[in-house]
């Protein structure tokens, strides 16, 4: 009997050894324990934007390969402030994530992203070689952290920007006495005026009423901004100038990434990897989408 019993006591000791075995063979990255995270994010862009999109792909899958304990409350159209405003919001940890267009290249990486200058790149592959360069990209990934402190942690191909006016603009002489709506981008100011333009300074967010209003009478954006925020309303003529090609750049405030668990780093990472991948995929059928809209609005 007694040897009855030695020999289930031994068989259970190695079942449990077994079982506490597998379950610290339980592969890396699987999360389905650890720390939870509350994340604040911020966009300047209109809810459905192409940006727009890629942000929810992003709240998604962090969501999920998470399991839940990542959670990102988005805020889209400029509810808590301006890109500008944005960038120092990002700096203080005001907020925890946010999307750059060519503001990053102006106000955080300034004289050192030459990517923000118009009609020098000819397509979005040369704009991405910029980043990919061991270099330069290092560059501005240094400078993304001394001058804002934040990481670039994610790229988004955005369509060309094109002009849009109250008028049809054929050369660049018809830009002569345009009042052009520009960001507080310096590069733009200077090359809009050089063709003949009168660039005035107006935030995004109020762009559509200064159209509407005679404040300014042209201004220029990719084709979803111009269809989401219904630019085509207030400016009859789109000009397909393709003046520029340019990226979104997805930044985390370095405090918050720093203080992550190396692990779900890694989780954020392949969020911001796989929905900018999704993104890029998409921009070409959402593109059209978006064209086909504004041509059947009378754009």
């Amino acid at each position: 009997m007694k040897k009855v019993l030695s020999v289930i006591l031994s068989l259970t000791m190695v079942l449990s050894l077994a079982a506490c075995g597998a379950k610290e063979q339980k592969p890396a990255g699987t999360p389905t324990e650890g720390r939870t995270y509350e994340l604040t994010m911020a966009s300047k862009d209109a809810t459905g934007s192409v940006i727009g999109l890629v942000g929810e792909k992003i709240v998604e899958l962090a969501d999920k390969y998470s399991d839940g304990r990542i959670k990102i409350n988005y805020h889209q159209d400029a509810t808590l402030g301006t890109e500008l405003e944005n960038i120092q919001q990002l700096k203080t940890g005001e907020i925890d994530i946010c999307h750059f267009g060519d503001n990053f290249g102006s106000q955080i990486a300034t004289g050192i992203d030459p990517t923000v200058i118009p009609f020098i790149f000819k397509d979005i592959d040369d704009v991405k070689a910029v980043y990919d360069d061991p270099v330069l990209g290092a560059a501005i990934k240094d400078a993304a952290k001394s001058t804002a402190n934040c990481y670039l942690i994610g790229l988004q191909e955005r369509t060309p920007r094109l002009l849009t006016a109250s008028k049809e603009i054929k050369t660049p002489a018809d830009l002569n006495g345009v009042k052009v709506r520009v960001p507080e981008i310096p590069d733009w100011v200077t090359v809009w005026n050089s063709l003949g333009a009168l660039c005035t300074v107006v935030a995004w967010s109020e762009t559509y009423s200064a159209l509407q209003t005679g404040v300014v009478d042209a201004q220029e954006n990719p084709i979803d901004n111009i269809f989401t925020n219904k630019i085509f309303e207030v400016n009859k003529y789109i000009m397909n100038t393709e003046h520029l090609y340019g990226l979104n750049h997805w930044c985390i405030n370095a405090d918050t990434y720093d203080n992550m668990d190396p692990a779900d780093q890694e989780i954020l990472q392949r969020a911001f990897d796989e929905a900018d991948a999704w993104g890029d995929a998409e921009l070409e059928s959402l593109a059209d989408g978006y064209w086909k809209e504004v041509l059947a609005d009378g754009g």
